[in-house]
């Protein structure tokens, strides 16, 4: 049965730039003569369990560095008309309400509840409060919030995986029914969150002790 594929399978790995970033896409493809589907599938757990995002399509995967944006791993599974399979994260109990029919909607209730001044919209299912989160740095975060909207709960869930693995993004997640907001402040998150009756995430990368 397959294991490893880092280290027990050959893999290839090419490099491309997205939006100004290097990423390294790490290629394997597992010969359906010598391993059967639910081996395959066992392959891509192996990376997924250890904190792994995975784009797969039939007796292929792809492990695309770096692992901390979500963006990255979404661009190539659209590319390759395949899937991004998450880590298995296991997230908080979300509640059903408050749920909004445009980010707009979300971002006027925020602002008229005193925490989204100055919001503007980036699409039909994105909009931000102040200055954008910075994309290049995920250690840094500019204080503002970011606000989604997703079209079910099994797309806000797969999101919410995305964002938090690895413990890499540098904000907190305030999230009900269909939308997710973005904050680098915890006290700012947790009266979000209290306000709404949302849940709260926290993710924030954890600082290495020094000496």
């Amino acid at each position: 049965m397959p294991g490893d594929p880092a280290t027990e399978h050959e893999y290839r790995a090419c490099t491309t730039v997205i939006d100004g970033t290097t990423v390294e896409n790490q290629i394997q493809a597992l010969n359906t003569t010598d391993f059967t589907r639910d081996e395959i599938g066992d392959s891509i757990d192996s990376w997924r369990s250890r904190g792994t995002t995975i784009v797969a399509a039939g007796n292929w995967f792809v492990r695309v560095l770096p692992n901390w944006n979500a963006r990255y791993s979404v661009r190539i599974a659209e590319a390759l008309d395949a899937v991004v399979l998450p880590p298995p994260y296991p997230l908080p109990d979300i509640p059903e309400k408050p749920a909004y029919a445009t980010v707009g909607a979300l971002a006027d209730a925020m602002e008229k509840a005193g925490f989204c001044p100055g919001h503007k919209g980036a699409g039909e299912k994105e909009a931000t409060c102040g200055t954008r989160l910075p994309e290049k740095d995920a250690r840094t975060c500019s204080g503002r919030s970011y606000l989604q909207l997703y079209g079910s709960a099994r797309e806000r869930d797969d999101a919410l995986r995305l964002t938090i693995r690895n413990g890499r993004a540098a904000a907190l997640i305030v999230t009900a029914g269909n939308w997710t907001a973005r904050f680098c402040d915890s006290a700012q998150a947790r009266r979000v969150a209290d306000a709404f009756g949302a849940a709260f995430v926290d993710h924030r990368i954890q600082e290495e002790p020094s000496g």
